[in-house]
C-alpha cells in the first residue's frame, strides 16, 4: 500500500500570497477559507513503517510543512536525522525547488532525480549546496525504476516538465502525478487511462486568470499551464480513476472558494480540489 501525502497543494507564493489582495487572498486571510501552502507532495509506502519518504518537488514551505507532518520529522534514535530519503522534481521552478536549498544542514548528499534539463537549469543550486551536503543527482528514465520498497517509477516526458507515473508492485495499482502540464500529450492520455488515482494540474481556471488581478499578465498557457475550463476539465471528467485531484492551485483559482460555481461544477464532475494534509491511499 502506497501513502501519498500532500504537504502544499497552492502555486507558487501560497495562499495568501504575500502581494496580494484578490478575492481568495482576502478570504483566507479572514479566516474564511484555509491557508495553503506551495506545492509539495510526499509518498511512502506501509512497509518499513514510513521510515523512508520521497518528496515529489521541494517547495519553499518546506520546513514549515515537514514540522506540521510528524512522519516527516526526525526520530530520536540519533541527534540529527530524517525519513527523507530524497526529491523528484518535476521541472525547475522555483516553487518546486527551492526547498533543496533549506534542507542544507543533511549530512549526506540530497538525492534527486531530475531530467538533464533540470539539473542544468538549476546549475545554481548545485553551486550552493556544494558548500553543504551537496546534491547527488539521478537520472530518471520512462522505464519502471524502483524507488524503494514496493514503490517503483517512471517519468512521462512534457513540455517543459515531466509527470511521474507510481506503481505499488504488490497490487499493480498506478498513480499519476502531473502538477505542471502546458499539454496533453498522447502518452500522457495513455498513462492517465490506467492510474487509479491522479494528481493534476490545477494551477489556473481560466487561460486569462492573472489578468484580472494584474494588467498584462501573461496567459495561464504562456505559463506553461493548462487551464481548467477549456482544458483539462473535460479530460479529467472522462477519465475512469478512482480519485482524481487538482493541485498546484494558483492564489487566484476560483476553485478554492467552496462555495463558487467553478468548485461546484468540479464536484459534479467528481473531481476534488486539493488541500494541505490531504492523504491519499492507493
Amino acid at each position: 500500500m502506497i501513502r501519498t501525502h500532500i504537504l502544499g497543494s497552492a502555486a507558487g507564493g501560497g495562499l495568501p500570497q504575500w502581494n496580494c489582495a484578490c478575492v481568495n487572498c482576502v478570504a483566507a486571510r479572514a479566516g474564511k477559507i484555509d491557508p495553503q501552502t506551495q506545492s509539495s507532495i510526499a509518498i511512502a509506502t506501509d512497509s518499513e513503517e514510513f521510515q523512508n519518504w520521497w518528496l515529489i518537488n521541494a517547495s519553499p514551505d518546506l520546513p514549515g510543512q515537514i514540522e506540521s507532518t510528524a512522519r516527516l520529522q526526525p526520530r530520536g534514535n540519533a541527534p540529527r536525522n530524517t525519513p527523507i530519503a530524497g526529491i523528484l522534481l518535476t521541472n525547475a521552478d522555483i516553487d518546486h525547488a527551492l526547498g533543496l536549498l533549506l534542507l542544507r544542514q543533511q549530512e549526506k548528499p540530497l538525492v534527486v532525480y531530475a531530467t538533464d534539463e533540470t539539473r542544468c537549469a538549476l546549475a545554481w543550486l548545485d553551486r550552493a549546496l556544494a558548500r553543504f551536503c551537496g546534491i547527488e543527482w539521478r537520472k530518471i528514465s520512462s522505464d519502471f525504476q524502483r524507488l524503494n520498497g514496493i514503490i517503483a517509477f517512471r517519468a512521462i516526458e512534457l513540455p517543459h516538465s515531466v509527470a511521474f507515473q507510481f506503481l505499488d508492485e504488490i497490487s499493480g495499482r498506478l498513480m499519476l502525478v502531473a502538477p505542471a502540464v502546458s499539454k496533453l500529450t498522447r502518452e500522457l492520455s495513455q498513462t492517465s487511462a490506467d492510474s487509479e488515482v491522479i494528481l493534476f494540474d490545477g494551477t489556473f481556471w481560466s487561460d486569462d486568470e492573472l489578468a484580472g488581478v494584474r494588467p498584462r499578465a501573461r496567459t495561464a498557457r504562456k505559463m506553461n499551464h493548462l487551464p481548467i475550463s477549456d482544458g483539462s476539465l473535460d479530460f479529467l471528467r472522462q477519465s475512469p480513476a478512482r480519485r482524481k485531484i487538482y493541485i498546484h492551485i494558483n492564489n487566484t483559482n476560483p476553485i478554492f472558494m467552496p462555495d463558487s460555481p467553478e468548485h461546484a461544477e468540479l464536484e459534479q464532475a467528481g473531481i476534488e480540489v486539493a488541500h494541505d494534509g490531504l492523504e491519499v491511499v492507493l
